[in-house]
């Protein structure tokens, strides 16, 4: 038995459907890839593993050889099934993937080549998206905008205060 994290832990019988990507029930990959590829960087592979990764954890541990082992049954986009390098390869290229996005949007409000008013309004334009991705992958959005702008906010402060950290003088240019 695998434990799923469905909004609270639960177990997944045998036959049982995994509730998410159902609305994908008759596209092909490069249909979902297309469409998230209009929202993301991320291709449908690695939207569907880092999500099954998410969700099917046994003591804190993705669970990927059993992902690997029923990708076909678990995502309706995906065909063939995996080896558990695969799912590992392709969950490591989804957080690449997030923080090479996080550096590129925070970079261009700290380094200005974004006004603060253009942050803001990218901002609103992320929220849309995530409530977008949200519902297509079967759960509901929940209030996303206000959980977008308390973690944007405490991120932006987070950076801030690290930025303006004297930088550390390595020991050997330390003045005697």
């Amino acid at each position: 038995m695998f434990i799923t994290r469905c909004v609270s832990f639960s177990i997944m019988q045998p036959g049982e459907k995994y509730w998410r990507f159902q609305k994908f029930d008759r596209k092909k990959y490069s249909e979902v890839n297309d469409a998230l590829k209009e929202l993301t960087h991320l291709t449908a592979r690695e939207w569907a593993i880092a999500r099954l990764c998410a969700d099917f954890k046994d003591r804190g541990r993705s669970q990927m050889t059993w992902i690997g082992e029923n990708l076909p049954e678990l995502v309706p986009f995906m065909e063939g099934k995996y080896q558990r390098q695969d799912v590992s390869s392709a969950q490591a290229a989804f957080k690449r993937k997030v923080v090479r996005s996080g550096t590129t949007f925070f970079y261009a409000y700290y380094s200005g080549l974004i006004t603060l008013e253009e942050m803001l309004e990218a901002v609103q334009t992320i929220v849309r998206n995530i409530e977008m991705l949200k519902r297509i992958e079967g759960s509901e959005p929940g209030d996303t905008s206000t959980d977008v702008q308390v973690l944007m906010a405490e991120t932006l402060k987070r950076i801030t205060d690290k930025l303006n950290e004297p930088p550390a003088i390595p020991v050997e240019q330390q003045p005697e």
